[in-house]
This record gives structure tokens, C-alpha cells and sequence, in this order.
């Protein structure tokens, strides 16, 4: 029988266990800030191709595949984020440091709930508030 990481942290105390659990966060979250690519981001989540692809819908090579593309459209990009249990923030900085949060584009492609029928043939309303907005935020999130 082999021994494996989490048999050896459950030898530790309680107390060491949730320091080790509170440090690997922290390395977590600086992997993931520090990521170069989606395949890094994955493995700070400790997420297997697999297991994103099962939330997908698609095979493990598709997401492999996917994962070396160096260009994705937003809504794949945050199709592949969800999966993952994130959600996507497509934000904008200028050269200033203004740091500008695209919330019309995060949300892009989301699935709407479904439309109902109308008995009459009348022209929709516009829906108030439906422009395009941004947010000015004083600082990022990544």
C-alpha cells in the first residue's frame, strides 16, 4: 500500500492540519495570480482536464486542447473559468492605473432564460438599463 499526501497530513494535529490547509491556500492564490496560462489556473484549483471536461460536456481532449489556444473567445474563456467553479472578470487598465470592470463583457454569452411567446405581434419595449455599463474600481481582481 502506498502512502499518499493525505494520509501523512491526517497523522498531523488538528491545528497543524489547518495551518498546512491555510498555507497551501495561500500558494494556491499566488499560482493563480502569478499563472501563465489556463493549465496553470487548473492545477492551482486542483482541477483535472477530466473534470472539466465532464462539467463542459466535452472530452479531455478537447479540454487539453483548448488549454494551449492563445486565442479563446470570452464566452469559451468564461465557459472554462465556470467549470472550474470561478467566474470571469474581463477588466480594463489604462495607462493612468485606471482600472475600468467590463461587467457587459464578463457576463457575455450567458445563457438567458428562455423567452416566452407573445399572443400579439407587438413591437418589444427596450429594456431599461440594458446599455453597456463599466465600473471604475480602485483596485484589480484577479
Amino acid at each position: 500500500m502506498s502512502t499518499t499526501l493525505q494520509s501523512i497530513i491526517e497523522e498531523f494535529s488538528p491545528e497543524d492540519q489547518k495551518r498546512i490547509q491555510s498555507k497551501a491556500s495561500l500558494l494556491a492564490e499566488e499560482m493563480i495570480c502569478h499563472a501563465d496560462s489556463l493549465a496553470e489556473v487548473r492545477t492551482a484549483l486542483t482541477k483535472t482536464q477530466d473534470e472539466v471536461a465532464r462539467v463542459l460536456n466535452v472530452k479531455q481532449n478537447a479540454v487539453a486542447q483548448l488549454e494551449k489556444r492563445s486565442d479563446l473567445l470570452l464566452s469559451t474563456l468564461r465557459k472554462y473559468v465556470e467549470a472550474m467553479g470561478g467566474e470571469l472578470a474581463v477588466t480594463v487598465r489604462t495607462g493612468a492605473g485606471t482600472v475600468i470592470m467590463l461587467d457587459s463583457l464578463s457576463s457575455l454569452a450567458k445563457p438567458s432564460a428562455p423567452q416566452r411567446a407573445r399572443a400579439s405581434g407587438g413591437a418589444r419595449k427596450p429594456v431599461a438599463g440594458s446599455a453597456s455599463k463599466a465600473k471604475h474600481e480602485g483596485t484589480s481582481i484577479t
